[in-house]
C-alpha cells in the first residue's frame, strides 16, 4: 500500500508542476505595465526593450542573455529577480546574466500573454506582455 502511494505521488508530481504558479494566476487580472516592446540590433547582438522598465539583451560573442530593470539602476542595489510565467517561477541572479540555454528564457518567450518580474531592486512587480521582440532577442543568442 505504501509503495503504491509513493508511486502515485512520483507519477503525478510532474503533472502538478505544470499547473500555473499562483502568482501568475493572480496576475492574469492585473493590468499590464504601460509601454511597448521594441527590438534593435546592437554591434554585439540585439536587445528588446519594454518601455524603460525591462531589457533583454543578447551578447552574441559570449552567448549570454542579460535581463535588466534599467529604471532601478540608480535607485536601488541589484538583487535577484523573480520571473513568473505560466509554467514556473524562476530566480535570475542579481547581475541578470544567463546562459542562452537557460529555461527562463523559453518561459519568457512562450508564456501565455504575459510574465511577471519582481525583485531586481524594486518592491513593485512588472507585468509585461509576451512579445515577438523578446523571443527574437533570445533566439539571436542561440543562432
Amino acid at each position: 500500500m505504501r509503495l503504491s502511494l509513493l508511486m502515485l505521488v512520483m507519477v503525478t508530481a510532474p503533472l502538478m508542476a505544470q499547473d500555473a504558479p499562483a502568482g501568475f494566476e493572480a496576475a492574469r487580472f492585473m493590468p499590464l505595465a504601460p509601454g511597448q516592446w521594441s527590438y534593435a540590433p546592437t554591434p554585439g547582438g540585439s536587445e528588446a526593450r519594454f518601455g524603460g522598465t525591462f531589457v533583454i539583451q543578447c551578447d552574441r560573442n559570449t552567448r549570454r542573455v542579460t535581463l535588466r530593470r534599467p529604471e532601478l539602476a540608480m535607485t536601488a542595489p541589484a538583487t535577484a529577480m523573480i520571473v513568473t510565467t505560466d509554467l514556473a517561477v524562476h530566480t535570475v541572479p542579481a547581475d541578470g546574466i544567463l546562459a542562452n540555454s537557460n529555461r527562463v528564457l523559453d518561459a519568457i518567450a512562450f508564456s501565455r500573454g504575459r510574465f511577471i518580474v519582481s525583485g531586481g531592486g524594486s518592491a513593485s512587480q512588472l507585468v509585461a506582455p509576451s512579445s515577438p521582440e523578446a523571443a527574437r532577442t533570445i533566439e539571436d543568442c542561440r543562432n
